[in-house]
């Protein structure tokens, strides 16, 4: 299967709450993954590195040109980010919960 470059093209509503519920639905799935790693004893960076390299292999494989798998993962990393500070954000340490 290959990515579709999205570009000016509009989504019905219909098509934005299934992307909506795939991105959410593997965001679950990679956070099993993640866990299962933990449970079996894998070391965690060489089992992230393992899982990224995988993953953006298959991305490449499967955009239409390099710049679309580029901003793709762009978008991703800035997802990341954006996640991660306002996880830490809206997270106080135990410290402070007493």
């Amino acid at each position: 299967m290959k990515l579709k470059k999205l570009g000016s093209e509009s989504l019905s509503d219909s098509e934005a709450e299934q992307c909506k519920e795939d991105f959410f639905y593997a965001c679950d799935c990679t956070a099993e993954l993640l866990e299962e790693f933990s449970a079996r004893g894998l070391q965690i960076g060489p089992a992230l590195g393992g899982a990224l390299t995988q993953i953006i292999a298959h991305l490449i494989m499967v955009s239409p040109d390099t710049t679309a798998a580029m901003e793709l993962l762009s978008s991703c990393i800035n997802n990341a980010t954006l996640n991660v500070q306002n996880s830490t954000a809206t997270h106080h340490g135990s410290n402070e919960i007493h």
